[in-house]
C-alpha cells in the first residue's frame, strides 16, 4: 500500500510507470483481519468486506474447499490474505496455520534419501543396527503411461518434456538474433512457465512419496545430503548434461519434503557425505555402465548401484548424528570443521560389497555392516 501511495501522489521512476502490483513471491497480497476485514461463519461461508466502487460492504462467499489443518486442536489459525488472479478475473483466500505438532517418537530407523541426476530421488529405510528394510527409486520424470504406448498414443515424459522445451529456447534464440543482438523482454517466457509447472509437479510428487515412505516406516528422521551451495561443473557449455544441471530439483524437494514432514511433528537433518567417486576408488570399482551410469562393476565383476550406495552412506551418517554424544562430551581430537568418514561408513560399503546389491528387488531386506 505505501509503493501504491507514493504512484498516486506522482513519486515514480518514469511519468507512464504502472502502479505496483499484488506479488506472491514478495508476500505484498493484503492481510484480512479479524472483525475488520473478514467474519468466519464456522467452515462453511464467510463474510469478506469488498469496496464496491463507492462503499465498503460486507459480502457473503461460500467455502468450497478445506485441507485438514483445521481438524487438529493444536493449531491455530491466522489471518488469511486475499489471493487474487487478474488472468482468470478470480481471488481465493490463503488461510495460514501455525502448526504444533507433538514430536514424533520413530522406531529406531532413518529415511536416507540421495538426490540426484540419473535417478532424481533414491529413497533407504535403515535402522540403527545397520539392516536395509526398504529401498525405491523415485524417478517421475522416467514414468510413462503404459496404455497409452500400447494404444501406440505414448505420452511424454515430464522430464524429457522440460529437457525438450529448454533445449528449443536455445534454437529460436539463435534463429532471432543470429550472431549478435540481444533478445527482447519475456523472450519464450510461455516456455519457461511450461518448464516452471513442470519443476513444481515433479517437486511435489517425489517429496510426498518420501513423506509417505517416513510414515509408513514411522521413521525417527529423513536425512538429506548437505548441498546448499553446490554447483555442479560436469558437462559441456550449452550441452544437454549442463542443461540437465541446472534443472536438478536438489533445493526444491529438500524443502517439500521438509514443509510436510515437519507439520507432522517430523525431523529432517542434513549431512555432509563423503564423494562417491572417492567411496568408489576404496572398493576399487572397475568402472560404470555407459548406458545406465548408476550401475557400478567391481574389478571382481560384482555389479552394484551408486545412486543406492550414496543412499546408504547418507544413513551411515545421520544415524551417527542421531546416535553420537554431543560436542560437550565428545574427545577434543574428535572436534573438527572437516567432514571424515566414520567407521559407519565403511561397513555400508564393505556390506555392500559382500551382499552384492541388486536393483531388481526394492524390497528385499538386506544386512549391512
Amino acid at each position: 500500500m505505501t509503493r501504491y501511495r507514493k504512484w498516486q501522489s506522482g513519486t515514480r521512476q518514469r511519468r507512464d510507470a504502472k502502479p505496483p502490483a499484488l506479488n506472491p513471491n514478495s508476500g505484498c497480497y493484503p492481510t484480512l483481519y479479524k472483525g475488520q476485514c473478514y467474519k468466519l461463519h464456522g467452515y462453511d461461508r464467510i463474510d469478506i468486506k469488498v469496496f464496491n466502487g463507492t462503499d465498503w460492504v460486507w459480502t457473503t462467499i461460500e467455502i468450497t474447499s478445506l485441507r485438514e489443518r483445521h481438524t487438529v486442536d493444536t493449531n491455530k489459525l491466522l489471518s488469511p490474505s486475499l489471493i487474487f488472479n487478474e488472468q482468470k478475473k478470480a481471488c481465493h483466500l490463503s488461510v495460514p496455520f501455525e502448526c504444533h505438532p507433538p514430536q514424533r517418537e520413530g522406531e529406531g530407523q532413518v529415511v536416507s534419501v540421495d538426490l540426484g541426476i540419473n535417478t532424481t530421488a533414491t529413497v533407504a529405510v535403515v535402522n540403527f543396527d545397520g539392516t536395509v528394510t526398504y529401498r525405491e527409486f523415485i524417478h517421475p520424470a522416467r514414468d510413462i503411461d503404459e496404455v497409452a504406448a500400447a494404444a501406440g498414443t505414448c505420452v511424454q515424459r515430464n522430464g524429457d518434456r522440460r529437457d525438450k522445451w529448454l533445449k528449443s529456447v536455445s534454437k529460436r534464440a539463435s534463429q532471432t538474433m543470429g550472431h549478435g543482438g540481444s533478445l527482447q523482454k519475456g523472450f519464450c517466457s510461455h516456455t519457461y512457465r511450461k518448464c516452471r509447472n513442470i519443476n513444481r509437479q515433479i517437486g511435489q510428487i517425489v517429496s510426498k512419496r518420501i513423506v509417505q515412505i517416513a510414515q509408513q516406516f514411522n521413521a525417527d528422521a529423513i536425512v538429506f545430503e548437505n548441498l546448499k551451495g553446490w554447483k555442479a561443473k560436469g558437462g559441456r557449455k550449452r550441452s544437454l548434461l549442463r542443461q540437465r544441471f541446472h534443472g536438478w530439483l536438489k533445493g526444491m524437494i529438500r524443502d517439500l519434503t521438509e514443509m510436510k514432514w515437519q507439520e507432522i511433528g517430523g525431523k529432517v537433518i542434513d549431512v555432509v557425505a563423503p564423494p562417491k567417486s572417492w567411496l568408489m576408488t576404496v572398493v576399487e570399482s572397475k568402472g560404470r555402465d555407459s548406458n545406465n551410469y548408476a550401475l557400478a562393476k567391481f574389478s571382481s565383476g560384482k555389479r552394484y548401484n551408486a545412486d543406492l550406495n550414496g543412499a546408504l552412506n547418507i544413513a551411515a551418517r545421520g544415524i551417527l548424528q542421531l546416535t553420537r554424544r554431543k560436542d560437550s562430551e565428545e574427545p577434543s581430537i574428535q572436534r573438527s570443521r572437516a567432514p571424515r568418514l566414520e567407521a559407519g561408513l565403511v561397513c555400508v560399503t564393505c556390506g555392500l560389497v559382500q551382499s552384492q546389491v541388486s536393483t531388481d528387488t526394492p524390497t528385499c531386506p538386506r544386512q549391512v555392516g
